[in-house]
């Protein structure tokens, strides 16, 4: 039986895991979706999280929209654990234009097809905020501070030797490795550790830093006059971080990088190991 022309019409879509083969073509695609960017960004990108280490049931890198005429479409799966539970941030959600209506949803809904995991969407966009909360995305962070804990007093010492009996040891070599400042702070005979991107903000390009991890923000709290001494010597002037902080002269910014998750539990703030922001910088 011949197909009819309203059969021929319907482009044929299949969405499935990502190869490493196809992570050149993505970088292509997404150089379109998302330009801007400086030369080697995607490339980079994609070559640290396919070098993660798969974790079982996961898709290692993500899953792509296959056409007839190739790839296109795209959504990472970057996939961790705190203790038992898997954490993965869904990245790079794009999708050509003429499969958009039909076929852009299928993306996110395979990425989060796996029960018991916590998705965190880091970095959505307004149309892409939408579109999550109506397949059951909730909101968790809703501002970022800049704080100046140098201007507080407090003891601690912080040290960048970490201890072999820290339960976060890999986290921290692992964000060494990656560009990442990982640090601990020794206080009340408690050890906190602390993961930090270096930044540059405002027109002055002033340097400060991200805070990607602490095990709570009342720890970073509790640490925060050590960690600001520490770092002012070192040249960074103050941090950033998720949501509202304590006992410290600080900004808060409103609507400031809003997160979205899905799962059994509320994730963590200040809790971006092994996000968009580390693998893309």
């Amino acid at each position: 039986m011949s197909a009819s022309a309203e059969d021929l019409a319907v482009p044929r879509v299949r969405c499935r895991q990502i190869l490493q083969g196809d992570l050149e073509t993505l970088a292509s695609i997404l150089k379109i979706g998302f330009p801007g960017h400086a030369p080697g960004y995607w490339e980079n990108g994609l070559a640290r999280i396919a070098a993660r280490p798969t974790i079982k049931g996961m898709p290692h890198i993500g899953y792509t929209l296959e056409a007839d005429c190739g790839l296109v479409g795209v959504i990472f799966t970057i996939s961790s654990r705190r203790d038992q539970q898997i954490i993965c941030n869904l990245s790079s959600w794009y999708v050509e234009p003429p499969y958009r209506r039909a076929h852009a949803k299928s993306l996110p809904i395979m990425a989060t097809s796996v029960e018991n995991v916590i998705y965190l969407n880091t970095s959505p966009a307004d149309h892409t905020r939408r579109t999550m909360t109506s397949l059951g995305w909730t909101r968790y962070n809703f501002g970022r501070s800049v704080a100046f804990p140098v201007l507080t007093m407090g003891t601690g010492k912080v040290s960048e030797d970490i201890p072999v009996d820290l339960p976060e040891r890999i986290l921290l070599e692992d964000h060494r490795a990656l560009g990442c400042i990982s640090v601990v702070c020794m206080k009340d005979g408690a050890v906190s550790p602390f993961v930090l991107r270096p930044r540059r903000v405002t027109r002055l390009q002033l340097p400060i830093l991200e805070l990607i991890y602490c095990r709570a923000t009342s720890e970073f709290e509790r640490c925060g006059g050590a960690l600001g001494r520490y770092f002012l010597a070192r040249g960074s002037l103050g941090f950033i971080l998720d949501g509202k902080v304590k006992r410290m002269p600080s900004i808060y910014v409103e609507e400031k990088e809003p997160r979205l998750y899905k799962g059994p539990h509320l994730p963590k703030l200040n809790d971006l190991a092994y996000t968009e922001k580390v693998m893309f910088g």
